[in-house]
């Protein structure tokens, strides 16, 4: 009896003492109440005891990633400083409604609309990445007249997703080595906007003309679709003469770096389509034939006249070709492998 008394006599004192149980609300001290909410405060803002340990809050930031932070900074700066030195007024006004139907296409069907060059623009060259960290472009030239790519003007770039070139400022460029030019563009002031123009392609429109050409030298555009006659007092085999006899058209010029990649070695050719049609007129049986672009085969070029005398020895007109179209038959399987 005494260990059951005693047992309810702890019961009891546990009971009044621990507070609300299973929704039974018993009194408990303030005191005792108040030292649990310090307790519960003081719990909750106490430091990590292994603080003292952890290397975490003492790690410095990662090399790479303060490089990176500090090419940042300067590339920043570098941006500031050129455009302070650019002290020109922009010709251009990139913010300008475009005029979608500026340039029409000719009504041609040997027009490509994915090639600039037949619908009157020049292929001047690649931009093959950046120079530096200034801005500059690495291109590489396809043009005989590198001046165009270190005069300042109007130019055009196309990049690869595009089907049109879009004008763009030429501010200036400088020969590199061989057929790489560096050159500077408008709104291209770091490397990385240089570099994102990599695979793009620089062109100039037919209607800027070069100034500086020399006598002997034209455009191969120039040359295309003149008249090609025997020049005053030339004389066949039979001694009969055939002074401006009409022989042809010019069809195209075949360049030289076609031909050879050593430099110096042959000429250029002018393709002159012989008309073999009922009384001289073009037919699908027009023959080809290559005349040397020399000045003692093609003596005169009258571009008034849109002319072109040759004097040829005796059989080389006798030596024509025919270009053969390959037809393509679409929709048929390729063969089967074994």
């Amino acid at each position: 009896m005494a260990s059951k008394q005693a047992l309810w006599t702890c019961f009891a004192i546990g009971w009044l003492c621990l507070g609300r149980i299973g929704g039974f609300h018993i009194i408990s001290s303030p005191k005792y109440q108040h030292q649990r909410l310090l307790t519960c405060c003081e719990r909750r803002i106490k430091k990590n005891k292994y603080a003292n340990f952890s290397k975490a809050d003492k790690l410095k930031i990662d090399p790479m990633d303060a490089m990176i932070k500090q090419s940042q900074e300067q590339k920043d700066i570098l941006v500031k400083e050129r455009r302070k030195l650019d002290n020109f007024t922009p010709c251009i006004d990139y913010n300008e409604k475009r005029n979608r139907n500026e340039i029409l296409f000719p009504d041609n069907r040997e027009i490509d609309p994915y090639d600039p060059t037949t619908y009157g623009y020049i292929e001047l060259g690649t931009i093959t990445g950046a120079h530096g960290i200034k801005g500059e472009i690495k291109i590489t030239a396809v043009t005989d007249f590198a001046e165009r790519l270190c005069q300042k003007g109007l130019r055009h770039v196309k990049r690869p997703t595009r089907r049109s070139p879009r004008r763009t400022l030429l501010l200036g460029g400088r020969h590199r080595k061989d057929d790489e030019y560096l050159i500077q563009i408008e709104g291209i002031a770091d490397r990385d906007a240089a570099n994102g123009l990599r695979g793009c392609v620089l062109y100039a429109r037919e209607e800027e003309k070069i100034e500086n050409l020399d006598d002997d030298e034209y455009m191969v555009r120039d040359l295309v679709g003149l008249d090609v006659f025997l020049k005053e007092g030339y004389k066949n085999e039979e001694g009969c003469e055939e002074g401006n006899k009409f022989i042809g058209i010019v069809n195209g010029v075949v360049l030289t770096e076609d031909m050879s990649s050593v430099s110096g070695v042959g000429q250029d050719l002018i393709e002159i389509s012989l008309p073999r049609g009922p009384g001289g007129t073009s037919s699908l049986k027009d023959e080809l034939v290559l005349i040397p672009f020399v000045p003692q085969l093609v003596p005169q070029i009258d571009m008034s006249t849109k002319s072109i005398y040759i004097d040829p020895p005796f059989g080389l007109l006798d030596l024509t070709y025919t270009r053969e179209e390959k037809t393509r038959i679409k929709g048929f399987l390729p063969p089967a492998r074994d």
